[in-house]
C-alpha cells in the first residue's frame, strides 16, 4: 500500500489557544524526512491510499479538505496516536502499515463536530472547548438537546468532545472515553459544586453561557470567538472521516 505523509497548508495563527499539550515540534516535512531515512518508501500524497496526518492542524485540515482516504493521525491526545518524536516506533508502524491493503485495513468512522456561533462557523475533530477568557473566572453554563436543557452548571468552562478527542482534554477534565459512533461527551471544566454531571449526547446540541462573563470558544486549539451571556454554540456533526483503529496500532507496538 502507498503511504504519504499529508502536508496541509500553513494554519491561521491564532493568538489564543485551548488549555491542553498537544503542540507537535515535528512538521510534516520533517516527519516525512525522519521516515525516509529510516528506509520508508513514501509516495506522494496525490499517489497515496493512506494519509499520516501530523498533529491536530493536520487532522483537522484532511477533516476540512474532506478527504476520502484513510488517515492515521500522528501526535493527537490518544494513548494509541504515535508521537512524532518516535522515530523508531513511528517508522515499525508505518512499515507494518505499508504491508497491508487498502481493503484489510481496519478503519473507523469518525465524524467532526461543526461549531456554528451566530454568523461564525469551526470545524472541530476532537473538541469543542467554552473557557472564561480571564483565569479562573466561574460562569454559568447549560446544555440543551432536543430543544430541552438537560444540565446547568458553574463552572471555569465546558469541553464537548467526540470519541476521538475524548482520550484527551475531556478525559483530564473527568469526562468518560468512548467508542465511535456513542455521541459527544460534555464535561464540565472545575466546576464550582462537589458533584456536576457529564453528559453524553447525541448531536445536535447547543451550549450557552448563562451569565455575563467572557466566554472564549475554541475549535480543538484554535480560537473561534468570545462573548457574554448572549453566546451560544451549536454543534453538529460533520461528513465522516476514515481513521485507521487504534487498537490496530497499539497491537503492533
Amino acid at each position: 500500500m502507498n503511504v504519504a505523509v499529508y502536508d496541509p497548508p500553513e494554519p491561521t495563527a491564532s493568538a489564543e489557544t485551548a488549555p491542553s499539550d498537544r503542540v507537535v515540534d515535528r512538521t510534516p516535512s520533517e516527519v516525512a524526512s525522519d521516515l525516509s531515512g529510516r528506509g520508508i518508501d513514501l509516495v506522494a500524497p496525490e499517489a497515496a491510499d493512506l494519509l499520516l496526518t501530523v498533529g491536530l492542524d493536520g487532522l483537522r485540515a484532511a477533516v476540512i479538505a474532506d478527504e476520502q482516504r484513510p488517515l492515521f493521525p500522528i501526535g493527537i491526545d490518544a494513548e494509541w496516536s504515535p508521537a512524532a518524536t518516535d522515530v523508531d516506533g513511528l517508522a515499525d508502524t508505518v512499515s507494518q502499515l505499508a504491508d497491508e491493503t487498502a481493503s484489510s485495513l481496519p478503519t473507523t468512522a469518525h465524524r467532526p463536530l461543526e461549531l456554528s456561533v451566530a454568523d461564525t462557523t469551526a470545524t472541530a475533530v476532537c473538541d469543542c472547548t467554552l473557557l472564561t477568557t480571564q483565569p479562573a473566572r466561574i460562569s454559568e453554563y447549560a446544555v440543551e438537546i432536543d430543544g430541552l436543557q438537560r444540565a446547568e452548571f458553574r463552572a471555569d468552562g465546558v469541553v464537548a468532545a467526540t470519541p476521538l478527542g475524548s482520550w484527551g482534554y475531556a478525559r483530564a477534565a473527568g469526562g468518560p472515553r468512548l467508542a465511535p459512533d456513542t455521541g459527544v461527551a460534555v464535561v464540565p471544566i472545575a466546576p464550582f459544586a462537589m458533584q456536576a454531571d457529564n453528559v453524553v449526547a447525541t448531536p445536535p446540541l447547543s451550549l450557552s453561557v448563562e451569565r455575563d462573563t467572557e466566554v472564549t470558544v475554541f475549535a480543538d486549539d484554535r480560537r473561534v470567538v468570545a462573548g457574554g451571556s448572549e453566546l451560544t454554540v451549536d454543534l453538529s456533526v460533520g461528513s465522516p472521516v476514515s481513521i485507521v483503529e487504534g487498537q490496530w496500532a497499539l497491537d503492533r507496538q
